[in-house]
């Protein structure tokens, strides 16, 4: 596209400053250049900016509550790992970890998933302890289940050089698939879309919500079809105690006829500003903090249980059709006020110390309104460590340490 006409364009979203530096640049950046701004839909980033301003409104009248299993006896959990067992046993189950994450945050320049760990005196990576957990069960069973990692354009290359290098940690190449998440340029708070160089526009990962459209557009969902798997476990590669292979929550969800479930955390503090999971018009919904009164918060079923203090831990178990579906919707935005560091149109690379940038991310739990129910499965804070911030490393080393000496 030629410059000028391209700089009217520009104009007319109130973004030609992604000009400022052209006339600095070599041909070959400016061409880089070029492709990119060509690929961006700036009426839809418009949109999700002016959009994202307006109040959400929900009628907490229209709120109700989700079954979930806080408490079982010795023999119901038995039931349920053996129902577990026979899914997983029977190939049906697979594991999405989502990993589209940097670590910039705790202090570690590459993605979050290569971050080393120290326990007992010997180090490992949140990757190598998560594929460990399907190996070692593969050395016991002779199931080997598949793990789809989930990244982003950022990391994809390091990754999948970091597996590599690693002999894929023993575990085999087949078994082991990577696709990567969708991305969105970065804005400042007016509007603005944020440089990350003189010749790039600054972009970011578009959330976890975007795993499902993600592994249709990657093939990996045509993939798991074909591989005739029913079950579909999706969590975080930051949590150091996921279970990625928890028989009792399997066996739970599939027993109980559900064709989704998800763990979640009490919510020990009524007033915090944690959101929570709930039915909304009939359907299954995670509501924001600043819909809970303390009645609704204090609210109890005939068994003496609190309806609306789960909270999110980002663990689902979904079945393949749900997750077929999913891949098909169109998923609403949200904004996130985020730190960024960008290049300012004096040419100074800025390094924020505070918030300073809107990120526009889906969200997995909105995929959730699109089933007719769902089952919650209440973990104790003991099962829950993860990893977000640099004093969370040295804790999440404390946690393994202490399960490895109880072993």
């Amino acid at each position: 596209m030629d410059k000028n006409l391209l700089n009217q364009k520009l104009k007319n979203f109130g973004q030609e400053h992604l000009l400022t530096f052209y006339d600095d640049l070599t041909d070959e950046e400016r061409k880089s250049l070029i492709d990119q701004l060509e690929k961006i839909d700036f009426e839809f980033m418009n949109s999700l900016y002016i959009n994202s301003y307006k109040d959400e409104v929900l009628d907490v009248s229209n709120v109700s509550g989700l079954r979930c299993i806080s408490k079982m006896s010795d023999d119901e959990e038995q039931n349920y790992k053996k129902a577990g067992e026979k899914i997983v046993n029977a190939g049906s189950y697979a594991i999405v970890i989502l990993a589209g994450g940097n670590g910039s945050r705790l202090g570690f320049a590459g993605p979050k998933g290569c971050l080393e760990l120290t326990v007992g005196g010997k180090s490992f990576s949140l990757f190598e302890l998560f594929v460990g957990q399907v190996k070692d069960y593969a050395e016991k069973t002779g199931v080997f289940i598949d793990l789809f990692f989930m990244t982003s354009k950022r990391n994809n290359e390091k990754i999948v050089d970091f597996f590599k290098k690693k002999d894929h940690f023993g575990y085999p190449e087949d078994h082991i698939h990577f696709f990567m998440q969708d991305e969105l340029p970065i804005m400042d708070v007016n509007g603005k879309l944020l440089l990350e160089s003189k010749s790039k526009v600054l972009f970011g990962p578009n959330g976890n919500g975007n795993v499902f459209a993600s592994l249709e557009d990657s093939g990996m969902l045509d993939l798991m079809q074909k591989k005739r798997i029913k079950y579909i476990l999706f969590t975080s590669v930051d949590d150091v105690l996921n279970d990625l292979i928890d028989m009792s929550f399997i066996g739970a969800v599939v027993e109980n006829n559900y064709v989704l479930g998800s763990k979640t955390l009490f919510k020990e503090e009524a007033k915090s500003k944690d959101w929570v999971f709930c039915k909304y018009d009939g359907k299954p919904f995670i509501l924001p903090s600043k819909y809970i009164s303390d009645e609704l918060s204090n609210e109890k079923d005939d068994e003496g249980e609190y309806v609306y203090r789960e909270k999110n831990v980002l663990y689902h178990l979904i079945d393949i059709n749900s997750l077929s579906s999913f891949a098909c919707l169109s998923m609403p935005y949200h904004r996130a006020y985020k730190k960024s560091s960008y290049t300012d149109l004096d040419g100074n690379f800025i390094v924020p110390n505070s918030p300073n940038s809107f990120k526009f991310e889906q969200f997995i739990f909105d995929s959730f309104y699109h089933v007719n129910d769902m089952l919650l499965y209440r973990i104790s804070k003991d099962e829950f460590c993860p990893i977000k911030s640099k004093d969370d490393v040295e804790k999440a080393q404390a946690v393994l340490e202490r399960k490895q000496k109880n072993l």
